[in-house]
């Protein structure tokens, strides 16, 4: 994998983060020219109050902002888990941790336990998130070895066991509760504020260093796990410390979000096409690369059908089912060629 290749990626992904950011700005039943959007958005916390500058500080970019951190946070969570898993397909949402965030957070919400304290909301997401992982992974772990695909059926298993409690759940609920749930479930960002943006800042940084501080172990790891424990890598510790970590900010963006699938599958697994499988490297430029398929998906969802606002789960289901049955496709392909 050449330099010149990779210093070429980074420079395309933060042009199209720009690129992202400026047309999610501008764009939208009202449009603001691109000259505008600094005083508008000065404009606004310096306490002025006219339709651009509530249009850009109150909506647009606390949007802005988390769309690109739910995405950087779900497209480096992909990136850990498929070198955990040494596996293409290991998503967030494919092992069950976002189905079982999704019931924590609808249990809160139920219970009226969100009313109570904002961040109750995101604590359930991530307890029940966590609890979901840690069954599926002691499901999968026999004798101290983890079977992939134990680990994805049982992913599987958890995440249909999950959503049908869930949709139980929306069964007993109130209409109007159950109309609320069922559109926070598609995945949206439609209402998001500067609390989410500072809530998902905290999560989503402190996930990614963690990632980080595990890129030279998952190196290892993709060699071989006795060629990883031959390096003195404990395989035991860095799979615990990414699934834990996964849980945690999975359980902030659904929290925040509801559940947008296939990001954490689509990006990382691109970007390991131009950047190489070295995870440093990877796990920085899916967070770009996480960002801006947000910020793109979330412009389709508001712009395609105006003046109705799709969620933006639905786009990225739309583009990430696809191509999870293109990656399924090709790795059965190559099981029966041996």
């Amino acid at each position: 994998m050449s330099n010149l290749r990779i210093r070429w990626t980074f420079v395309a992904l933060g042009i199209a983060l720009l690129v992202g950011a400026a047309l999610e700005l501008t764009l939208g039943p009202v449009t603001i020219p691109v000259r505008q959007l600094i005083p508008d958005a000065w404009g606004y916390f310096q306490g002025v109050h006219d339709t651009n500058a509530i249009v850009i500080g109150a909506i647009r970019l606390p949007r802005l902002f988390v769309a690109a951190l739910v995405g950087a946070g779900l497209a480096t969570t992909g990136a850990a888990l498929q070198a955990v898993f040494r596996n293409p397909m290991a998503d967030p949402s494919i092992i069950g941790v976002s189905s079982g965030a999704s019931l924590g957070a609808v249990l809160t919400i139920q219970l009226g336990l969100s009313q109570l304290n904002e961040w109750y909301t995101p604590a359930g997401a991530f307890v029940s998130g966590l609890i979901v992982v840690f069954v599926i992974y002691r499901i999968a772990t026999v004798h101290g070895k983890t079977s992939i695909y134990s680990l994805l059926l049982s992913g599987v298993a958890f995440s249909a066991l999950c959503s049908s409690i869930v949709t139980l759940i929306l069964s007993l609920a109130p209409l109007e509760t159950m109309q609320q749930m069922l559109f926070w479930l598609m995945g949206g960002l439609d209402g998001s504020t500067w609390r989410e943006v500072l809530m998902l800042l905290v999560f989503v940084v402190v996930a990614i260093g963690i990632y980080l501080t595990q890129a030279h172990a998952l190196d290892a790891l993709s060699l071989g796990e006795e060629q990883a424990q031959g390096v003195g890598v404990s395989l035991q510790q860095t799979k615990q410390v990414v699934l834990v970590t996964s849980a945690f900010v999975v359980g902030a963006c659904v929290s925040s979000t509801g559940v947008i699938g296939f990001v954490g599958l689509v990006v990382p697994h691109l970007l390991r096409i131009w950047v190489g499988p070295a995870n440093r490297r990877l796990i920085i430029s899916s967070a770009v690369g996480g960002a801006v398929l947000m910020l793109f998906a979330d412009l389709i969802a508001r712009m395609i059908l105006l003046p109705i606002e799709l969620n933006v789960g639905i786009i990225t289901s739309l583009l990430g089912a696809p191509f999870f049955l293109f990656l399924l496709r090709r790795q059965e392909s190559r099981v029966y060629r041996g």
